[in-house]
């Protein structure tokens, strides 16, 4: 019995062993082969990219020629308007024309943007400057390029303007000679929406309209910008409505509200607890809550991750990031801490 027992072990090791080479071979045979080719996205009705195992090409499709290989990325089409599309090859980033593939502007900078308005910012010896789409140098490599910074903008015209940082790390506004139209002295300024640019100073948010004033200065937690107003939001994560004059729309800006019903401690014939209203309302800010009366003014600020009835006139409250509560009552004064 152990005989016949050692036997099928060895068997098994066998197979298994087996299983293992031939899938390397496998692996090896697929990448080998233009099999490991997969398609990659659509430029235009002539251009489009391909994933190989060197990285990624382009492939005019009247000619069935590769332009460009040995790719490290390139923007998505979905991203891109512009005749003009970014690529990086070998750590440099070059721009090729969407509609044959061809490289238009070798790889030769560290960075690269997209182009906007005319113009496309470049990094070269960590200097920003901006070419137009025959490569020439437009505006100077004169101004700095700080990563950190840049994570927060990109470098692209809007409406004649863009956002640049001086050596001091302060950001402004140039216009297309290159010349400062906003001082330097805003912490960053984002590209427009909908026209107007939220820009930031001392960890507080505010508002520049089409013209670069100030139309809402910098007091807010943050702000979302619409068509026709600005979402504000303080520190204790109140919401209010501000035209872009500065002017309150709405004072109150909430994304649930619901009646606070507490349970009775009766129950009807059929067994179910009876509930009663409480007179008040629970408001929400994204994930905060606060306390609301029926006419709808704000009792307590959204300070609480949940707001439960004990009964009509207490609520036990969780505070937000922790898991203690407090009950407070229907003044929003704290009766007991747990």
């Amino acid at each position: 019995m152990k005989r016949f027992t050692f036997k099928r072990i060895l068997a098994t090791i066998s197979v298994v062993c087996l299983c293992a080479i031939t899938t390397v071979i496998l692996a090896e045979y697929i990448k080998s082969n233009k099999g490991y080719e997969s398609f990659g996205d659509t430029y235009s009705s002539e251009c489009y990219s391909m994933r190989t195992k060197d990285g990624y090409k382009l492939i005019n499709s009247k000619t069935g020629k590769t332009t460009i290989d040995k790719i490290d990325w390139l923007l998505a089409s979905d991203q891109y308007s512009d005749t003009l599309v970014v690529f990086s090859k070998k750590n440099k980033r070059g721009y090729f024309n969407r509609y044959t593939g061809e490289v238009t502007i070798p790889e030769q900078y560290t960075h690269a943007w997209i182009f906007a308005e005319g113009l496309a910012a470049v990094v070269s010896n960590d200097k920003i400057g901006f070419i137009n789409q025959q490569g020439k140098v437009v505006i100077g490599f004169q101004y700095p390029y700080l990563k950190d910074n840049a994570k927060n903008i990109n470098f692209v015209f809007r409406n004649g303007y863009c956002s640049m940082f001086d050596g001091s790390g302060k950001c402004g506004i140039i216009n297309q000679k290159g010349e400062w139209v906003l001082a330097p002295s805003f912490d960053y300024i984002e590209t427009p929406v909908y026209g107007k640019r939220l820009f930031r100073n001392n960890k507080k948010y505010g508002v520049l309209d089409e013209s670069l004033h100030v139309a809402i200065p910098a007091e807010y937690a943050y702000i979302e910008l619409t068509k026709d107003a600005a979402v504000v939001t303080r520190t204790d994560e109140s919401k209010s409505l501000l035209s872009y004059k500065g002017e309150m729309i709405n004072p109150c800006v909430y994304s649930s509200i619901a009646r606070l019903d507490y349970d009775t401690g009766k129950y009807t014939d059929s067994g179910i607890e009876i509930s009663e209203p409480t007179g008040l309302y629970c408001y929400g800010m994204v994930n905060s809550y606060g306390l609301m009366s029926e006419d709808g003014k704000p009792i307590t600020p959204p300070l609480y991750k949940d707001i439960t009835p004990i009964n009509k006139n207490l609520f036990q409250c969780t505070l937000k990031g922790s898991y203690s509560a407090i009950i407070i009552d229907r003044k929003g004064n704290v009766i007991k801490q747990e």
